[in-house]
């Protein structure tokens, strides 16, 4: 078995002596944790700018991606749970979605010719989403100044200066690449998501946005570890985030119509008859989109090509 593992090692571009496992998952963990602490601030100072709160988010996300790509191998205090950043995620995530709404919007109305009716309603919705928007920076504002949110980096913090590994991490991260990347991989390939074919059924169209969850999963992952391989992991990695874009663009819509319905009822489209024009146009082609860049991931070939090139 060792001369195929040097076999192994030797065919990837690595640096000459690289890192063990423990090693880099402790300078990944220590990457986005400065750059949450780093964007903090901004949501902090009310600062207009919605990149503040989504870079954190980013951030959390990312920390998330180590954390499950390295569990293997980490001895983190209990405090440190994917929970726990997931729930810190979803409070922050209110926020983006209140300026993903008001961005939207905004961006409709610059560029669509309204009615005086539609222009009036559009008025009211913004008023009700700064208020909105008011009161729960007001709520994240609480939660980032909280005594559980300090803990929480408090702890992180102490680990990041006194690690705890598995023996595992004493591993050369090069031998452990495909192990680390492949169980996610086969996660995501076998997500239900891949077989909807049909935008209308809206059950089926929630198995799409998780599975775009899971296709930003992967490439967060993967982004981790492309300086061990060649253009061909890369270009995979900007497909992945292709299809997270597109798929992103008909979750941000999602989340329109549903904001849309819960204060203009049902049939909000009857009040702003030409955003719902807008939308159907839009969803028809984001979703021939969508359906293209699929196509591939349903075959046989791809797939198998997928899983070798972690293998390489």
């Amino acid at each position: 078995m060792k001369p195929q593992l040097v076999s192994t090692i030797a065919q990837l571009p690595v640096k000459e002596k690289p890192e063990c496992v423990g090693d880099y998952a402790h300078q990944a963990i220590k990457k986005y944790v400065d750059h949450i602490l780093q964007h903090e601030k901004g949501v902090l100072a009310h600062h207009h700018d919605p990149e503040f709160v989504h870079q954190m988010r980013v951030g959390l996300r990312r920390l998330r991606t180590v954390r499950a790509a390295f569990d293997f191998a980490l001895v983190l205090p209990d405090a440190v749970s994917d929970r726990a950043l997931k729930r810190l995620g979803k409070a922050l995530g209110r926020m983006r979605d209140l300026d993903i709404l008001q961005g939207w919007l905004k961006k409709y109305s610059n560029q669509t010719k309204l009615k005086k009716s539609e222009i009036k309603v559009l008025r009211t919705l913004n008023r009700t989403l700064k208020k909105q928007r008011k009161q729960c920076r007001v709520q994240t504002d609480k939660l980032l100044r909280s005594k559980a949110y300090k803990q929480l980096f408090k702890v992180i913090k102490k680990w990041l200066k006194q690690p705890q590994y598995q023996s595992v991490s004493r591993l050369p991260l090069t031998v452990a690449l495909p192990d680390v990347q492949l169980p996610m991989i086969c996660q995501l390939l076998l997500h239900p998501g891949w077989l909807v074919v049909d935008a209308t059924d809206t059950t089926k169209l929630e198995q799409v946005h998780d599975l775009r969850k899971h296709i930003k999963g992967v490439r967060y992952q993967m982004a981790l570890f492309r300086e061990f391989y060649g253009e061909d992991y890369r270009a995979q990695v900007n497909t992945f985030r292709q299809m997270q874009d597109v798929l992103g663009e008909l979750q941000d819509e999602s989340v329109v119509q549903s904001f849309l319905a819960t204060m203009l009822g049902s049939k909000w489209a009857k009040k702003l008859p030409s955003l719902h024009r807008c939308f159907q146009k839009q969803h028809h082609q984001l979703w021939q989109q969508w359906l293209e860049l699929r196509q591939p991931y349903v075959s046989a070939t791809q797939r198998d090509a997928l899983h070798q090139l972690f293998l390489v």
